[in-house]
């Protein structure tokens, strides 16, 4: 976490209305909101800014003690990490329940570390929540901020509590702001069960979002800031996307909604795959999600390790290589995310995709190279004859040129694609899409 942000954890018991309040606050469906236990898992975070201050909200997974799911332990330790990290905690309860055992353990946890919070309870637009509000005193709190995320009431008074406690100045604040608008945004895509959320945290350090055999473990779209090699990257760990047809429960079809829309606030996006299972039709299917956002793109062929001997490796490599087909630009990187292995050449690959995502061409050279095979080529055209005058590139995140022709209607995309690999034969652009569009002179 970015400790040059003021940092606001948002705690509590499962289902008493956290990740709603987390969406209601950041203004945006950030977090999964469904009316049952245990559906926020990770820590998901998002800037904020109210009346001028600026603070980092943190989601967690409800906390809980015993019980047999091996998941649990997992997330009362990323619940426990965001109370130590954070610098303020807002303590949520659910004021229809009343004043449980629970709460009571909680509230102590926060008294034994020392950490300042505030006590909301929610859902007091309901007659029974209203009536139970007064058993809260118990926790001995100077104030009971009493609101309804679902309706917004109340929240107001909460928020004006929060940065009221924000100090005039935070430490690097600026510098954050300065660093965090240049930080390339990477989003781990795949199918469940290939070794996102582990990539994820070797590369964090620690067990940044929970990571398990059980497929479809992550749930939302978590973002997790990294350093490598004296460089940040914010790298966005996703839930598997599976096939239409299995997805089973709604929450699993709001996960792969989130994850499909991280693409599109992404700048590359790392294809994860099962190396020796080597490409599949799912694989092929999430590649093109990414083709369609045109988002940069690094394949990264986990448990390499499965492999046996150099042959085999090199094998499997080619084979995957060959059936990206469209996306053959896309370079395939063997990686072990369990130990890391691979990744320096990963991140070598990751830095070369986003400056051809960002690499601009100045325009004499462009139409110099463009001589020998455009403008001396005739265009397939079901009009008649057609002829390009002139290119220039128009943009870049992705690269984009404009081709001036006489007739852009009926060009077929076999000749785009001619287009795009005779530039990237001399410009390079690996990693990163190629857009052209057609306008007449």
């Amino acid at each position: 976490m970015n400790r040059g942000e003021f940092t606001v954890a948002l705690v509590g018991r499962p289902n008493v209305g956290k990740s709603t309040l987390f969406n209601r606050i950041a203004r945006k469906r950030r977090a999964i909101t469904f009316d049952q236990p245990g559906v926020t898992r990770d820590l998901v975070a998002q800037p904020v800014e109210y009346d001028g201050r600026r603070f980092l909200l943190i989601d967690t997974g409800g906390y809980v003690t015993g019980g047999d799911d091996d998941l649990l332990p997992k997330i009362r330790g990323q619940v426990l990490r965001a109370i130590y990290e954070s610098d303020l905690v807002v303590f949520l309860v659910d004021a229809r329940d009343g004043l449980l055992p629970l709460d009571k353990e909680i509230a102590g946890m926060l008294r034994e570390r020392e950490k300042p919070f505030l006590l909301a309870a929610n859902k007091v637009d309901a007659k029974e929540g209203r009536e139970a509000l007064a058993q809260f005193h118990a926790l001995a709190v100077d104030r009971i901020f009493g609101l309804s995320s679902e309706h917004g009431t109340g929240v107001s008074d909460l928020l004006e509590a929060v940065v009221s406690r924000i100090p005039e100045r935070m430490p690097r604040e600026d510098a954050g702001k300065e660093e965090a608008s240049g930080v390339p945004k990477i989003a781990v895509v795949g199918r469940p069960n290939v070794g996102k959320s582990t990539l994820v945290n070797t590369l964090a350090g620690f067990e940044r979002v929970i990571a398990s055999e059980v497929p479809g473990t992550t749930r939302d779209a978590v973002d997790v800031t990294v350093e490598r090699d004296g460089k940040r990257y914010l790298l966005i760990d996703t839930a598997g996307i599976r096939a239409k047809r299995k997805t089973e429960d709604v929450i699993e079809k709001f996960s792969v909604l989130k994850s499909l829309d991280s693409l599109k606030r992404c700048d590359l996006a790392i294809l994860l795959i099962d190396g020796p299972e080597g490409l599949t039709h799912q694989d092929r299917q999430i590649l093109r999600y990414i083709l369609n956002e045109e988002r940069a793109v690094v394949v990264a062929a986990n448990k390499a390790d499965r492999w046996v001997g150099e042959e085999q490796r090199r094998a499997a490599l080619r084979g995957i290589q060959e059936g990206l087909e469209y996306a053959s630009f896309a370079p395939v990187v063997p990686t072990v995310a369990t130990t890391g292995k691979g990744f320096p050449l990963l991140f070598r690959k990751i830095e070369e995709a986003i400056a051809s995502f960002r690499q601009r061409v100045p325009t004499g050279l462009l139409n110099r190279m463009a001589q020998g095979f455009l403008y001396a080529v005739p265009i397939p055209s079901q009009q008649g004859r057609n002829r390009a005058f002139y290119v220039t590139q128009v943009g870049v995140t992705p690269p984009s040129f404009a081709v001036f022709v006489k007739d852009r209607r009926g060009i077929p995309d076999s000749f785009t694609r001619y287009l795009q690999n005779k530039i990237r034969d001399r410009f390079g652009f690996e990693g990163s899409p190629v857009r052209i569009v057609y306008r007449e002179r």
